[in-house]
């Protein structure tokens, strides 16, 4: 799943995933991910940390209350004070810096997958 605001990330996100063989749900924010999330399961979760309505803070903290969690990953802009969550009552498997290059993005998320 991804959950990004920007209509023509989630595009490029979906296209190039599907591309590559994945099976991929967009949303534009973190309050239809909830609704989605508490219907379906996902391998991988990877959102924008501050889609619109809300930051995707709730979303995260719902998934790691999961008995089977999906792997996540965020893509932010943000810089530094993001990089504690892992330390604090969130877990992420990874963080992509906005702008992010497709190819490693892939490269992170196989990893994630694999090791499930």
């Amino acid at each position: 799943m991804v959950i990004d605001g920007e209509k023509e990330r989630r595009d490029v996100l979906h296209i190039f995933f599907s591309r590559e063989g994945y099976k991929v749900k967009v949303v534009d924010n973190g309050s239809v991910a909830k609704k989605v999330l508490r219907k379906e399961r996902f391998d991988l979760v990877l959102c924008d940390w501050a889609a619109p309505e809300v930051y995707n803070y709730d979303v995260i903290q719902n998934l790691n209350k999961l008995k089977k969690r999906p792997g996540i990953g965020i893509i932010t802009c943000w810089s530094g004070k993001i990089m504690s969550i892992n330390n604090g009552d969130l877990d992420v498997d990874f963080i992509a810096r906005k702008p992010f290059d497709l190819s490693h993005l892939l490269k992170q998320i196989r990893e994630v997958i694999k090791a499930e």
